[in-house]
């Protein structure tokens, strides 16, 4: 089984690899291709370094698309250009038997290569893009295309994957047509060897995630004004509110160090070392970063969302708290202070994750959906 992969559009194996994740990403299709003897071939949005990255994580082949067509600098052409790209590789699809879009942004390609080669297509999704962009009160034309180009992906692909509950359930509530189209396929998490709490950081807590509204930092901030002398939040992650969450705790006395982004091994090794990570996101899909740090025994506390409650059982293997002045203080103050509880949480969580979200349950649930789409 051959299977042509699609990554994002304008990502290119350089922008896993800048932003640390290119082994996480690489190692699914690794297992498929060590378990299954599923071959890949890679469509990325990249020049001539992907070859050279293909070369270093040992990818048998990879098609960097601007390797071999012009690059245009300007965003709106090179979307433009993405249209053609079909007949422009027209010989790389003779002997792939199915296509595999990785993320919505960029479905057109594959899906104009169903259309003129006749291969089935199978389109991934990590969150519900439409459904971002209107929890994040993007533009209307914005959302206006994003619920065009979802509509369009689904009534063009064999088979649409989500990656929450919630997710599913919307999309069987608005395109009812197509209900049959649509599967469950949560996040996989590497899951560590579990290491006790009593070794960890009993004053510091842990955070991860891009420093932009949803993730909703500020609040976190808030919550834990005047407490430098005691506490200390460490974050992981980059992006355009660093200096206004810099200033921000500077203002209200709390130590916050801003550590920037990690490689997926490094980040995994960091969460071993803290009792607790705090999630105050306002909307998630179905969030990696709290699935790995359950998965390495941290104590999570979780914002009462949606998508935190289809993981987080309240007092069982974590905890969650209402979006609140005061509340998550509050929850935190509470569970803070009883080891023989927190414990039994970690360990819970740990398990709950190793059980429901690993690497090996994921690569099997595909390549049934690759055997089943290819069956039809």
């Amino acid at each position: 089984m051959k299977v042509a992969v699609f990554l994002t559009w304008d990502y290119s194996l350089k922008t896993w690899n800048n932003s640390g994740t290119i082994d996480r990403e690489l190692t699914f299709f690794r297992k498929l291709e060590e378990d299954r003897n599923v071959l890949f071939s890679f469509f990325s949005y990249g020049k001539n370094s992907d070859i050279e990255l293909a070369n270093i994580h040992g990818l048998q082949e990879v098609n960097p698309i601007y390797s071999s067509t012009k690059y245009y600098k300007n965003k709106l052409l090179r979307l433009l250009s993405s249209f053609f790209l079909s007949f422009k590789f027209r010989n790389k699809f003779d002997n792939v038997d199915l296509l595999f879009q990785n993320q919505l942004l960029g479905c057109w390609v594959p899906i104009l290569v169903k259309k003129i080669y006749k291969k089935p297509l199978i389109i991934r999704t990590g969150y519900d893009m439409l459904d971002f962009a209107k929890q994040d009160r993007k533009p209307f034309y914005i959302i206006y295309l994003y619920k065009i180009l979802t509509k369009f992906a689904i009534k063009n692909c064999n088979y649409f994957t989500v990656t929450n509950r919630t997710d599913l359930e919307r999309f069987k509530t608005n395109y009812p047509k197509y209900e049959h189209k649509f599967l469950l396929r949560q996040n996989w998490v590497e899951v560590t060897e579990f290491k006790e709490l009593n070794n960890r950081y009993n004053n510091r807590i842990l955070a991860v995630g891009r420093l932009v509204m949803q993730k909703n930092f500020s609040y976190l901030i808030s919550e834990f004004k005047n407490s430098k002398n005691y506490i200390e939040i460490d974050i992981v992650g980059s992006g355009p509110e660093k200096d206004e969450l810099s200033a921000q705790a500077k203002k209200q006395n709390v130590n916050v160090n801003l550590l920037g982004n990690y490689k997926n091994d490094e980040l995994l090794n960091l969460y071993q070392k803290y009792k607790f990570f705090i999630s105050t996101s306002l909307f998630e899909g179905n969030p990696k970063s709290l699935l790995e740090a359950m998965g390495s025994g941290c104590v999570v506390i979780g914002s009462n969302i949606d998508n935190h409650n289809e993981i987080i059982s309240d007092g069982k293997n974590g905890y969650l708290f209402e979006i609140k002045n005061s509340q998550l203080l509050n929850k935190f103050d509470l569970v803070s202070h009883n080891d023989e509880v927190l414990s039994q949480v970690s360990k819970e969580a740990h398990f709950f994750i190793k059980d429901n979200f690993s690497l090996n349950k994921s690569a099997e649930s595909f390549y049934k959906d690759f055997e089943k789409v290819l069956s039809k």
